[in-house]
């Protein structure tokens, strides 16, 4: 009898080494080299992988005796593909006489969402890592990659029964725009197809048409089958100079080339970086340095007072750039010039964005006959995108807004606008109701 219970003592050896490695009964430790791990570190790399770190001190006072004989009980090691387990009588990676956890079961990633079954799961294996090894719990949690703040939460939670996490989804109260708004968006929007829904919203605002809000325009637009739809371009990496923070600290200058029958002309435009302002454009016969030089010094005379070393001039590496006149036209003006990236347009992307509304607003649809139907064209196209056309970058204000204006101002009146709207359409439905 004493002898059975001797047996039963050291049963269970420990399944780590003074190394605090995996035994291998194929290599244990007087056998392999020590340069040499018996368990891989890492099988997955998808995966996270809990270390254990050095044993406790109660683990470390010497080996435990081997067994010489097994008894009738005990199964024999199941062998599958010549692999054995990695401890007599034990399953994988856990103490023996407990069950193991389950390989890459907890499968650990930054910043994802775990369902209650892994967040109990990671709170029995932070708890069994903490006996086993004596490290602290930020110690193991720190190995994991979990917060101290969130393995607390979900243990108190585990007491309470509810590891679930909780979405609560936002509720916004609206009152629903009335039949002669949805006819007055409807018919708006088909004035203007090729303009997106946020744009129509604040347009439409603007000029006193209908008040609403952009989910609303939104919802309206979509019941109707009138909702624009475009194919998005693949958006390139895009490295531009610091965002100017007041009017006239930034210009962007480019050419364009604009075909009026019968040949080609050249378009330079200046735009201002904080407000997306046309400051000033010509339209030329050539593209040498000097027809760039006095597009900006008209420019340059329209300010009504300008800051040392501003505006900064960003530009391509034309050859109108890089001639003597325009160095010296700079270092006469006290300018100052930066260049962009070699062949990386999108570094002046506001300007090129600006032609491409050229091409797609501005001259869509009129075919140029002559010089100066084309002057008339661009007059009334500049005026239309400084002072009436939204801008998506300005909280679809418009340009003007921001070069000389107030934009804080300009929004105000927009909620005072949707407030009004809201109490009205709200009294509407309910007398609505009254009469009903």
């Amino acid at each position: 009898m004493v002898e059975v219970m001797k047996n039963d003592e050291h049963r269970h050896p420990s399944s780590m080494d003074s190394r605090g490695e995996a035994q291998d009964p194929r290599r244990g430790p007087a056998n392999r080299p020590k340069d040499k791990r018996s368990v891989p570190t890492l099988r997955d790399s998808d995966r996270t992988i809990l270390c254990l770190g050095k044993t406790s001190k109660t683990r470390e006072s010497g080996s435990s005796p081997k067994r010489e004989t097994r008894t009738k009980e005990e199964k024999p090691r199941s062998k599958v593909s010549g692999r054995d387990r990695t401890a007599e009588g034990c399953d994988n990676g856990a103490q023996c006489g407990e069950p193991g956890l389950k390989k890459g079961a907890l499968a650990l990633k930054p910043y994802r969402r775990y369902e209650a079954r892994e967040k109990e799961l990671i709170l029995k294996t932070v708890e069994q890592t903490h006996e086993m090894t004596g490290q602290s719990v930020e110690e193991v949690l720190g190995k994991l990659g979990i917060s101290v703040a969130s393995y607390y939460r979900w243990k108190s939670r585990a007491a309470k029964g509810c590891l679930d996490d909780v979405i609560k989804l936002p509720y916004r109260k609206a009152v629903p725009p009335t039949p002669e708004e949805v006819l007055k968006v409807c018919g708006y929007a088909l004035e203007h197809p090729e303009m997106g829904y946020k744009r129509l919203t604040w347009q439409m605002v603007d000029e006193d048409i209908a008040y609403l809000r952009p989910y609303q325009v939104y919802r309206i637009l979509e019941e109707n089958n009138l909702i624009l739809r475009r194919d998005r371009p693949n958006e390139g990496v895009l490295k531009r100079p610091p965002e100017p923070d007041h009017p006239d600290q930034v210009w962007y200058i480019d050419l364009m080339y604009l075909y009026i029958h019968p040949r080609w002309y050249y378009l330079v435009d200046i735009l201002d970086g904080y407000s997306r302002y046309l400051v000033n454009w010509s339209l030329n016969l050539t593209m040498t340095a000097e027809t760039v030089t006095l597009t900006v010094q008209e420019a340059l005379e329209k300010l009504p007072k300008r800051h040392v070393t501003e505006p900064r001039l960003i530009h391509d590496h034309g050859t109108q750039f890089s001639s003597a006149e325009w160095r010296s036209f700079v270092r006469g003006a006290g300018l100052q010039d930066i260049r962009t990236r070699v062949a990386h347009p999108e570094s002046n992307g506001r300007l090129e964005r600006l032609h491409r509304t050229h091409r797609e607003e501005g001259f869509s649809g009129e075919e140029l006959e002559d010089y100066y139907q084309a002057l008339d064209t661009l007059e009334g196209w500049s005026y239309y995108y400084n002072y009436r056309r939204p801008h998506s970058a300005l909280n679809y204000l418009c340009p003007i807004d921001y070069y000389r204006g107030d934009p804080a101002m300009r929004l105000a009146e927009r909620e005072r606008k949707l407030r009004e709207a809201f109490e009205a359409r709200k009294a509407y439905w309910g007398s609505s109701e009254k009469r009903v």
